[in-house]
């Protein structure tokens, strides 16, 4: 064990004032080249020491509800699917291997429920042709619109080719090229199908350089490609998507639930559609849809409620995207009343409260009074109109909703009854926040710019609930003008030199990834801030990981962090450690330690390796009162290595920055173990594998005595132990 032991193996063992008073570093103080110092002034000593309550960044995911409604359906997770190309969660990885390859490698995941997709897909005007296509050619490309379904007619069509159980998806790193297969060509499965969703451009180039590869192995790539409405000519192996019609998409999920769900006939269930169809009103709903994704929430849901009436349908479609869009612009849409002593500033003041309104949804209601006249200051001064100050004492609040009035009131009721504020902005339909934010962006497109300056000067507020929201929406917009909601806020917030503003951005990038549509260029971001040279920008991108997001592949998101805190900055904050602590999932117990006892070696990287320790490790395994530890209870159960575990400890132990939190956790270990026998065993073994190294052994013999929880005398199993050292 003397290569693992740290680099005072041999030191003399202390006295007890020693002890108790100060703990031995494992390496001497002193850089070993990290990359960059701040390009900055430094943020204050207070921003940067203090610690991070664990949870405390993570971004609540009712937000993703707010902000997306049905087409949010984000899982932190291995593989991130969402909306109705989810097919499947904890899908089987396969991770890319070749010589030379970087520390975030290129995975291809199985789809698993593409036999199911196959069942309820609605044919698209491209299957015929992007069928002859995959005969033609091992390479293809698919150019379509997103949130069309075009995934799904990829996915269908690379079954109908190889078969359902033989399609995969390619995922690839911000750094690494899909010219990865030419080295990596093994990797391919034969006569199997493959999906690739490739941004930006160079398709053509791709389809070319890889055709021989897939062609050897009798597979097939398809790539899928954003549609360019400038682009002239179409490359021949391109078949352009196009939506599939919203009620043949209808049909066909409704068909499927009702004969699998409520066990109908054919003919049965074919009947009851045609009658759900004969209400106008839904079919106008269905035909108002944006893609697939806002169809099929709705034949669920009625396939959920059958037989569902008129009152139901009316209920279901007031819930439904299209009539949240419309109700969104009745909202927006001013008073015309009033006549001659309407004032001319009146229209403006109310669409302003009812935005504030949204975006501070489930906050004290003078959050949004303030930030509506921030609001409206910044639509005056894009109008270069005369300053008329804060208006006071002019409009009562049921005037300033208009239709959001009926909210207000039932909000009030509510809060009343759970004894909480009565003056909280409150939704009946939390999913209206983002719908009524995005008619304001679109339908309002002149005051953009004002209301992009709104949400910086929100960002710029002391009180962290005023700057939570300003994030969550530039994430919203993000998702509609990425390029310009990043280098007009996001960018500039993750440069600055305060922690809360960058706190800002990270949490906008979070709420951005929850949409699922920017997936691509959030994560690129990321990689590029976590490589970069700027401090503040790599102290960012911990600041996301620590709440919430995560790439596709776990090596991906460890890559990242481990390249974060090799930054000199990074050795007073505590955001890696926290990043991995979201990272964690009783599953990834084993590739976590493994990974974070490869950090123990290295001087940069230790603090955060016991840190990000002492974090997992009064993480417990369930809700229940009195539960262990997690990893405990994959110590225990073999799935976590002994001899990783104890350097990590030893890490914590004997750091002087993390030894007495250390040493309280571990005592909180043993008294698990006291009062559990499953957990005795191993937690045994680690004692004795800490034990083996003699400047910890000493402490160890000195702590363990004195520990409250056993004031009474140590318990027999641990004085055995103790004695065998």
């Amino acid at each position: 064990m003397s290569e693992s032991q740290p680099d005072n193996a041999g030191t003399p063992a202390p006295s007890r004032s020693d002890v108790e008073h100060k703990a031995v570093d494992l390496h001497d103080s002193g850089s070993d080249g990290a990359p960059g110092q701040p390009e900055n002034l430094p943020v204050s000593d207070t921003e940067q020491q203090d610690e991070v309550s664990p949870d405390s960044l993570r971004m609540d995911p009712r937000v993703g509800e707010e902000l997306y409604g049905t087409q949010f359906s984000a899982t932190y997770s291995d593989v991130n699917v969402r909306g109705v190309n989810a097919l499947g969660n904890h899908n089987t990885i396969h991770v890319i291997n070749y010589k030379d390859q970087p520390s975030a490698k290129p995975v291809i995941r199985d789809l698993v429920g593409v036999p199911e997709l196959v069942k309820v897909y609605a044919e698209a005007s491209a299957d015929r042709e992007l069928g002859e296509r995959l005969g033609e050619r091992s390479t293809a490309c698919l150019t379509g619109r997103p949130n069309t379904g075009r995934f799904s007619t990829a996915c269908v069509a690379l079954a109908r080719r190889h078969s359902a159980d033989r399609v995969h998806e390619v995922l690839l790193p911000a750094d690494v090229g899909p010219e990865v297969f030419h080295r990596a060509a093994g990797n391919l499965m034969e006569g199997h199908g493959y999906v690739l969703r490739l941004p930006g451009d160079g398709h053509d180039q791709v389809m070319r350089l890889l055709a021989d590869v897939f062609r050897r192995r009798s597979a097939s790539l398809l790539l899928i490609k954003d549609e360019d409405s400038r682009t002239g000519d179409r490359h021949s192996a391109e078949a352009q998507h196009r939506g599939p019609d919203p009620l043949a998409v209808f049909r066909a999920h409704l068909h499927h639930h009702l004969c699998h769900q409520r066990r109908m006939t054919a003919e049965a269930s074919h009947q009851h559609v045609d009658r759900y169809l004969d209400n106008s009103d839904l079919v106008q709903a269905l035909q108002s849809t944006y893609g697939p994704r806002e169809v099929v929430p709705i034949a669920r849901a009625l396939g959920d409620h059958h037989p569902a009436h008129h009152d139901v349908i009316t209920e279901i479609l007031r819930l439904s995207q299209p009539r949240r869009r419309a109700y969104a612009a009745k909202i927006l849409r001013s008073d015309t009343g009033g006549g001659a002593h309407r004032q001319r500033r009146a229209d403006q003041h109310e669409r302003a409260f009812r935005i504030a309104y949204a975006v501070f949804a489930r906050q004290p209601l003078h959050y949004v009074f303030e930030a509506a006249g921030l609001l409206l200051e910044e639509i005056d001064g894009q109008a270069k109109r005369f300053d008329w100050g804060r208006l006071a004492l002019q409009h009562p609040v049921s005037e300033l909703l208009g239709p959001l009035d009926r909210d207000w009131q039932e909000g009030r009721e509510i809060n009343r009854l759970h004894g909480g504020s009565s003056r909280s902005a409150w939704l009946h339909d939390g999913a209206m926040r983002g719908v009524i934010v995005d008619e304001a962006w679109h339908e309002f497109d002149s005051t953009r710019p004002a209301l992009l300056k709104w949400l910086d000067a929100l960002v710029a507020d002391k009180e962290e609930p005023v700057r939570r929201a300003a994030a969550e929406i530039a994430g919203l917009l993000a998702h509609h003008d990425f390029e310009r909601v990043c280098a007009d806020l996001i960018d500039t917030w993750a440069s600055s030199a305060k922690a809360r503003t960058r706190q800002a951005a990270a949490w906008a990038m979070v709420a951005a990834d929850m949409g699922g549509q920017v997936a691509y260029p959030v994560r690129k971001h990321i990689r590029e801030w976590a490589s970069g040279h700027r401090n503040y920008q790599r102290d960012t991108a911990a600041r996301v990981y620590a709440s919430g997001l995560q790439q596709p592949d776990l090596s991906w998101s460890l890559a990242d962090l481990r390249r974060i805190a090799e930054d000199q900055m990074q050795q007073h904050t505590y955001m890696v450690a926290e990043g991995v602590y979201q990272l964690y999932a009783p599953h990834r117990a084993h590739r976590i330690i493994s990974e974070l006892t490869q950090w123990s070696d290295s001087r940069q990287l230790q603090r955060h390796a016991g840190e990000a320790l002492l974090n997992l490790a009064v993480r417990p395994a369930d809700d229940s009162p009195g539960s262990p530890p997690d990893l405990m209870t994959r110590l225990a159960m073999g799935e976590v290595d002994s001899l990783d575990l104890a350097r990590l400890w030893r890490v914590s132990l004997l750091t002087s920055d993390s030894s007495k939190r250390a040493w309280d956790v571990f005592g909180q270990w043993l008294s698990h173990a006291d009062g559990e026998e499953t957990l005795r065993k191993s937690v045994t073994a680690l004692l004795n594998d800490l034990a083996a190294l003699p400047a910890l052994r000493l402490r160890l013999q000195f702590h363990l005595e004195r520990l409250a929880a056993f004031e009474d005398g140590l318990p027999t199993w641990l004085e055995s132990a103790m004695k065998e050292w």
